[in-house]
């Protein structure tokens, strides 16, 4: 029996694709996950060209917000971003 990792709904003629999420969750939740990821990528880049302390500190403030949204989703055992949203949040 397939089971969704998101919303835990499961049952026999439940389907889940390659993420182990339902049809619903996944066009929620991956989208959601690309955005955050991209959001942490798009912070670093401009973290490690800024010159101004105060813009570096938002962008590292922005940067752990963005791995703490998704560390919901590595809980729930979904992949996240590389390096992993739980080592750049901690």
């Amino acid at each position: 029996m397939a089971r969704c990792k998101w919303c835990d709904k499961g049952g026999f003629f439940a389907k889940v694709g390659k993420e182990g999420l339902c049809t619903p969750c996944e066009a929620q939740v991956l989208p959601d996950i690309e955005r955050r990821s991209n959001e942490i990528y798009e912070a670093m880049h401009v973290f490690e060209r800024a010159q101004d302390p105060a813009e570096r500190r938002a962008e590292c403030e922005r940067v752990i917000a963005a791995a703490e949204h998704l560390l919901r989703y590595e809980d729930k055992g979904l992949s996240t971003c590389s390096p992993p949203a739980r080592l750049v949040a901690d």
